[in-house]
């Protein structure tokens, strides 16, 4: 509910420059913007530059949906990029899933991140929105788009046989091929794609060294992903699990369509330590209440419609080209999709 409330005001604020970000896109361009200016050698480049700049382009009202602080670089950032905007006269709402109090909890360095945190209770009126019921869970419905394996070696065959066989009836008769994606000077390597649908492997997008900046590539590029083999996790596995909660949030955000098998069901997915207090833990329950919701059908037919990203097709074209591709069409899966997804044998 709170970004429909948001996304509403949005709407209707009587404000002709505005900006909506997703945080974690918010954030990637915040880092984009330094890099750009250190490139230049033009200018200071700082983060006051940064935000004066972001309200030159996108005026003093600024969106934020799913504000949430996990890096200790982000932090740092933070407390001056608010400061400038507040200071040159910016509005700031913002929807999180934490009280301002409760930001970067436990978070290295922390002390560095307090003085954002009082600037945010000090400028900000905080509308509590607790509920006890999770609206996304109430329409969700059983579907083969989420397989559990059990983590046996044959429940993992038998889900990639699965997979692999949901991936060859979505792209139909268009041609497989590799694809490589180019995002702030990073290649991320697509083995297996077509009209619009790419597979990978939870090492490839969670064990390796990725971030946000190469999910939004992906979740910009294809409008569905198979996500083949999600373990257990643990406390000793936070990378990958701080990986994997970006992952689904920004393929949340972006009504990307995902096919995955994983070790267990959502919610039985990541084991916190008794007693653990930390901010992975209370995030992983919003990741798995996301996973049931991405396989409700009311969000198999919300549409995707991103801007590409750039595309350098393995067998041909030119790296960094900023190209379309007639393969990648933004959409919603098709009545004939959904129905064979869930009535495949």
């Amino acid at each position: 509910g709170k970004t429909f409330i948001m996304d509403l005001f949005y709407q209707c604020a009587p404000v002709k420059a505005k900006r909506r970000a997703h945080f974690h896109k918010f954030m990637l361009e915040v880092h984009e913007r330094l890099h750009a200016i250190r490139r230049s050698g033009k200018g200071r480049a700082d983060v006051s530059t940064v935000a004066d700049q972001m309200i030159e382009s996108g005026g003093l009202l600024l969106c934020f949906d799913e504000f949430n602080v996990t890096d200790v670089g982000d932090a740092v950032i933070l407390r001056t990029l608010f400061d400038r905007m507040w200071e040159k006269g910016a509005i700031v709402v913002a929807t999180s899933n934490r009280h301002p109090t409760e930001l970067y909890k436990n978070g290295i360095q922390r002390d560095l991140f307090v003085p954002c945190i009082n600037a945010i209770q000090e400028r900000c009126l905080v509308h509590d929105m607790d509920s006890q019921v999770d609206f996304r869970l109430l329409t969700t419905g059983t579907s083969d788009m989420y397989i559990v394996t059990g983590g046996s070696e044959e429940g993992l065959k038998a889900a990639r046989r699965r997979l692999d066989g949901l991936f060859e009836m979505l792209i139909k008769s268009h041609w497989e091929r590799k694809m490589t994606l180019i995002t702030q000077g990073r290649k991320i390597k697509v083995r297996r794609t077509a009209a619009g649908v790419a597979s990978f492997d939870f090492e490839e997008l969670c064990t390796a060294a990725t971030g946000a900046a190469d999910f939004l590539a992906v979740a910009r590029s294809f409008h569905t992903v198979v996500l083949h083999d999600i373990p257990f996790l643990s406390m000793e596995r936070l990378p990958e699990v701080r990986r994997l909660i970006t992952l689904v949030d920004v393929l949340y955000d972006h009504k990307v369509k995902l096919l995955c098998s994983a070790a267990a069901e959502p919610f039985l997915l990541f084991t916190a330590d008794k007693g653990a207090a930390q901010d992975e833990a209370f995030a992983f329950d919003r990741t798995a209440s996301r996973l049931k919701d991405m396989m409700s059908d009311e969000y198999k037919f919300k549409p995707h419609s991103p801007p590409m990203a750039s595309l350098d097709p393995e067998e041909g074209g030119d790296a960094g080209r900023e190209a379309p591709c007639a393969e990648l069409k933004p959409t919603a899966l098709s009545d004939s999709d959904v129905d064979a997804i869930c009535t495949a044998s």
